[in-house]
């Protein structure tokens, strides 16, 4: 067996994407959609059939929705968008099914790892990585390794930072905070009641030169580098890489970083502000260089491979 050959698996709510990289190089990617309404067992099993393709694998790296334990491989907690999946060990699922070594990250964790590895990251051994969508998810490196949180139990989640005190309300453990203003989800709120028409990112920044909603989304660009700034007087990197679909407008990153260099302390002015570079493969490629870890070869990783 090739020793260098390392499956990655994406397991997201809507599709599940398998590769494997050989030498650092990824191969074809194989995707199915999720059948998260067909339970946990179902979907491990649908996974798994994606991966049976590329046998054979010395270890596998597994990027997934939800909160993981990433010492056990256990998923702590999953929303509803993944039915039953609290619990599940998805760890010693493929383990047991394929006899290697498998190691399992919050997706957004998987993320952050990627983007330092072949990303806007690399180069840095400590930097933030956040995805703005939905709401705010994003992970965290240091000295090269993912933080996940207390005991490794859960990924720190930047979206819950309390920006605005005076939004919060009894009952709702995210009021006021980074992911209600900062959002790609809270940019089309606040256009749609301005004008319900504005359905999302994409039609937002096709009438930009208006200046009704050139006004809308400059108020949300000094939500997002309000919080920027406290992650980074909090952590005290040298990077951040942004991430989301919003984020690949250069009206947007330039606007922040304009503002977190204006309103950073001294001395957290030139922190290199980045537009994420890998898109969708950075969770797998973040996959990949956790479980390159786990080999008894580990002293190297695959980010030292040439490419």
């Amino acid at each position: 067996m090739n020793m260098e050959r390392i499956a990655a698996l994406d397991i997201g709510g809507t599709r599940i994407k398998a590769c494997v990289f050989e030498n650092g190089v990824s191969s074809p990617l194989a995707e199915a959609d999720t059948p998260a309404r067909e339970g946990p067992a179902r979907l491990l099993a649908q996974a798994g059939e994606l991966l049976e393709q590329f046998r054979p694998f010395a270890a596998i790296g597994v990027s997934t929705a939800g909160q993981v334990d990433s010492a056990s491989g256990v998923i702590l907690y999953a929303n509803d968008n993944l039915p039953g999946y609290t619990g599940t060990n998805v760890r010693g699922y493929f383990e047991t099914r394929f006899g290697v070594p498998c190691t399992v990250l919050n997706d957004a964790c998987a993320a952050a790892l990627g983007e330092g590895i072949a990303g806007a990251a690399r180069g840095f051994s400590d930097y933030l990585c956040l995805t703005y969508g939905t709401g705010v998810g994003g992970g965290i490196i240091l000295s090269g390794k993912p933080y996940c949180g207390c005991g490794g139990s859960a990924n720190p989640l930047p979206g819950g930072l309390i920006t605005h005190p005076e939004q919060r309300r009894p009952g709702d453990p995210f009021s006021g905070t980074y992911e209600r203003s900062a959002s790609a989800g809270a940019l089309v709120r606040a256009a749609q009641a301005a004008d319900p028409s504005l359905c999302s990112g994409r039609e937002i920044f096709a009438r930009l030169d208006e200046p009704a909603v050139r006004s809308i989304v400059e108020s949300w660009i000094e939500e997002v580098a309000l919080g920027l700034v406290s992650l980074l007087h909090i952590f005290n990197v040298p990077c951040a890489v942004l991430g989301g679909g919003v984020l690949e407008q250069p009206f947007v990153l330039e606007g922040v970083q304009r503002r977190v260099k204006a309103q950073a302390i001294p001395g957290f002015q030139d922190t290199v502000i980045a537009a994420a570079k890998l898109g969708n493969a950075a969770g797998l490629r973040g996959a990949m260089e956790s479980a390159a870890l786990c080999l008894p070869n580990a002293g190297k990783s695959q980010a030292e491979v040439p490419r």
